[in-house]
Parts: structure tokens; sequence; C-alpha cells
């Protein structure tokens, strides 16, 4: 084997200016080392197995020295051999076969020089008794348009394979306060390839591995009695153009605004959706507050389309809508209707995952509503109340739609007793009561009693916490009016007095004290 005393590395110098200003994030960068181990490791798996025996698996470590500045990956996959070394460190060579984790001919050239502006790289390949190194100083070489490199070489044992980055000098040194979030991303990228087993990974000596949540296990939620199911649906999606998606969708037990989600892989690496980045069509998903949004999750593997240079999305070239249709209908076929059980599904558990938040609301009550201002109201509202009903706590007859409402009529039974319920969402007053009501008080021919229930939306107790509020929290707003609507018309229909006056104290406490 004949010895390589340098290496050609035009066309491409210019370029290698170029790249650190790419627009990486640190763990896409880092990737790429990781793509070219197991690019390497795929390549020549049942070799390297059986020189080191079958359960022979890729390990890749990367160390961050901050005292040094020095950012260090190491691999024992099957090394740079011999005769890809023209290829391996010339800029956007690509490789003779593309269709595996390295494609560009770019990653490590690109994500090295993005780091840092001197790295180099020691490598021995499976089967070959030379160690050889390469370095690179990308300022010198640029500013002295060196097009060839040299090549430092050292006998090593036949049986030896490895190779080691070494980035100095690093200049988008990550912070430490990042680290987690690396961890947490470079697992998620990774997630097919360790759980499987052929790769450990490594970040300062941790072991890096992803945590798959745990499925939801339960009846439909509307036939309760039914036995319990798996609410995972497994998808084969064809698309134009020869391309598909496969893999699973799936209900979190437990829900996650930061990790529910899909997540989109190719070749077994994930693209878009690592760690708290998840990719969520509002067209399945919904708003940030709705529930699909924190319990879909799932892994589909992308055939047949591209990704970008830097491996960080999906070239979707037109087809992302067709995509996002056909897997929402496939998540509301009848057999597994996976997004309204997540919309609508509630268990005790699911309640207590708002505990947390609980506690935050109401510690920020506490800082908002001082007792004084409180009080003073209350004095107020009190001062002005009699024995007898005011004008306001007695129900008009009928209220005036308006251009702006959201309507809707009811027809409740209740108790046996039949009410119909005119509501109404007012967007145009903001000066009126937060709540009114009109009772005909009269019973219909069919015996049902009609009542109308208007809330102020421009109130500035609904501007300030139901502006943004999804479809089923200003469901929960209308019930709740509704059922102080029917209990005060109960209370009165049964001798009650001053059956209104606690619908008319809330009204002035709403806008005076309980809405800043």
């Amino acid at each position: 084997m004949a010895k390589i005393d340098s290496i050609n590395i035009r066309p491409g110098v210019s370029m290698l200016s170029v790249l650190p200003h790419l627009n990486y994030k640190p763990w896409f960068a880092l990737g790429e080392f990781v793509d070219n181990a197991l690019q390497s490791f795929l390549s020549r798996k049942s070799e390297l197995r059986e020189v080191e025996g079958r359960k022979f698996v890729l390990s890749v470590d990367i160390d961050i020295d901050y005292a040094a500045q020095r950012i260090v990956v190491r691999d024992n996959a099957a090394g740079i051999e011999q005769a890809a070394y023209p290829r391996a460190f010339r800029p956007a060579e690509v490789p003779t076969d593309a269709t595996g984790l390295s494609e560009f001919g770019m990653g490590m050239k690109s994500a090295a020089a993005w780091f840092a502006p001197v790295w180099s790289v020691r490598t021995t390949a499976l089967g070959e008794d030379e160690e050889r190194t390469v370095r690179f100083d990308i300022d010198k070489i640029v500013k002295d348009t060196i097009e060839e490199l040299e090549v430092h070489s050292r006998a090593v044992p036949v049986d030896q394979h490895y190779t080691e980055i070494v980035l100095e000098d690093v200049r988008k040194m990550p912070q430490k306060r990042t680290i987690g979030k690396i961890c947490d991303h470079l697992s998620s990228i990774y997630r097919a390839f360790t759980r499987r087993g052929d790769l450990v990974l490594t970040l300062n000596g941790d072991p890096l591995t992803f945590e798959d949540p745990e499925i939801l296990t339960a009846p439909h939620w509307k036939r309760k009695s039914e036995p319990p199911r798996l609410w995972r649906k497994e998808l084969n999606v064809e698309l134009s153009g020869g391309r598909r998606a496969e893999g699973f969708v799936a209900i979190r037990a437990k829900g996650s605004t930061g990790r529910a989600g899909l997540a989109l892989l190719r070749r077994d690496r994930l693209i878009e959706g690592s760690a708290d980045e998840t990719y969520r069509p509002p067209e399945i998903f919904g708003a940030a507050n709705s529930f699909a949004y924190q319990r879909v999750f799932g892994e589909i593997n992308l055939v047949g389309f591209k990704v970008s240079h830097t491996k960080d999305g999906i070239r979707w070239d037109e087809a992302e809508e067709e995509f996002v249709t056909k897997l929402k209908a496939a998540l509301a076929s009848a057999d597994m209707p996976l997004l309204d059980q997540a919309q609508h599904w509630r268990s005790t558990e699911t309640a207590r995952e708002s505990r947390p938040q609980a506690q935050r609301a109401v510690a920020q009550m506490q800082e908002e509503m001082p007792v004084a201002k409180v009080g003073t109201v209350i004095a107020k509202v009190q001062a002005h109340q009699t024995d007898e009903p005011a004008r306001n706590e007695v129900p008009q007859q009928r209220m005036q739609a308006k251009d702006d409402d959201v309507a809707e009529h009811f027809e409740l039974d209740v108790l046996g007793a039949r009410w119909e319920i005119d509501l109404a969402f007012d967007y145009k007053d903001a000066t009126c009561d937060w709540i009114r009501i009109s009772d005909q008080a009269t019973h219909a021919p069919g015996g049902s009693r009609r009542l109308g229930v208007r809330l102020a939306m421009l109130h500035p107790f609904s501007q300030r916490f139901f502006a943004k509020a999804d479809a089923d929290q200003i469901q929960g707003l209308a019930r709740l009016a509704i059922g102080l609507v029917l209990s005060e018309t109960i209370a009165r229909d049964g001798g009650v007095k001053l059956a209104g006056r606690i619908r008319t104290s809330l009204n002035e406490l709403l806008r005076l004290a309980l809405s800043s």
C-alpha cells in the first residue's frame, strides 16, 4: 500500500472561508461527525463484527473541554480508508454512495469549520496498518491559497480502527447552560440507532439515550365501558412522486407541551422535530394550549425526500400540504380516531397535570390582587344593596341581538324540566356587564322555559383571561355561565327574593377588582 504524503483539497478552497457562517445549531453540527461515524459503521458492519465479535457496537464520544477551548470527537468505526482520502477532505466532493447518512460531501468539513478555525483528523482504517493525520488551518489555507495539505503517517497494528477529530480554538464553544439541550437533541436525533443497540453515544462521558414516552391505554372517551386499548396507530401513507411516510403516531399517557409532537426521520436519522422543537402542523395539533398539542406524538420516516445540506430540514417540494392532509385523515379514521381521543380524553392523572400551573396561577394572583382594593369594592357593592331587588338584578324579558354576536340555541333537560337557552358571545360592547340574562318567565306550549345568556367578550375580564382561549376553554366558560343563570332562575322560582344579587355582585367585582 503506497504511503500518502499529501492530499489535494481543490477545487473549493475559497468555500472554506464561507463555512463558519452557515446557519447551524450546535447539535446539528456535532451530528455531522456522528453521521460520518454511523455511515462508516453501517457500511462495514459485518467486517467490523468479524474482527471484534458479533456484539460489537459503534461508540462515538464527544468531549467538550472548556479549559482548552477544544472539542474532541472519537469513534471506533471503520476509519477513513486510503482509497477515500482524495475525496474525504475535498469540500463538496460527493461520495460514491450517497444513499446513506453521508451524502453531500460537506458534513465533516462544514461542521468542523463552523466550530473552529483549526481542526485535525487522525484516523486508521479497518484492515490497514497506518494511522494518518491531516490538519486544517482555515485562515492560512485561504490566505495562502493552499491546495495541498500534508498527511502525517505512523505505523499501527492492523486490527485498529478509529477516527479522532480535534477542533481547536473553538469560536462557537457551546455555552455550559446549553449542554443539557445539546444532550436532549442528540439523543433525540439518534434515537433509532441507540434504541436498537447499534450506537453508544456519549457527551463528556455521559451516555445519551432517548426516553420513549408512555402511550395512553384507555377506552374511547365516549364509550368508557369498552375495554381499554393502546392509542397507537401504525402509518404507511403513500404520497405523490413515489414518496411515502411510514411510522407511528400515538397519544402520550401524560401530556407535555414541550415534548409532544412529531419527529420526522429519514434513513432512521431525525431531521425535524428533535427534543423540544417537535414538528406540529396546526392543521393537526391546533393551538399551543389544545390537548392534541400536548398529547399527540410520533415518529415518521419519510422515504424519497431530500433534506437541507445541514440536515435540519425536509425539502418538501410542495408535498407538505399533501402529507399533512393525508396524515390528518389517517388520524381521524373510524377504527382509531386518535385526534378525537387526544382532544377529549380526560383522566384523574390528566387533571393532576395542571397542578404546577395552578401553583403558579395562585402565586400570581396573590401578587396582583391587593386585599385593600378588593375590600374597597366589596364595601362599595354592599353600600348600594337594599332589601329590595335592584333593577339590574331582575332579568330582562328579551335581549337585543347584535351583528357581531356568536350565538347558538340549546335545548336542555335538567332534572325533568325542559329549558331553552339562547347563548350569545357579545363582541361589540366593552362597557356592559360581564354576564347578562333574560327570562321570558312563561312556559312555551311545549312546556319549556326560555332563558337568554350573554357573555361580554370585550369586557376587561374576558380580554385578559380568554382573548386567546381555545374552543374547549371557551366552551367551559359558556357552560359555567349557563349553570350560573340556571341556578339563579331555579332559586328565584323557588321563592328566593334576591336571587340576582350574586350575579350583579359578580359583575361589579369582575369589572372593578378581579380583572386587573
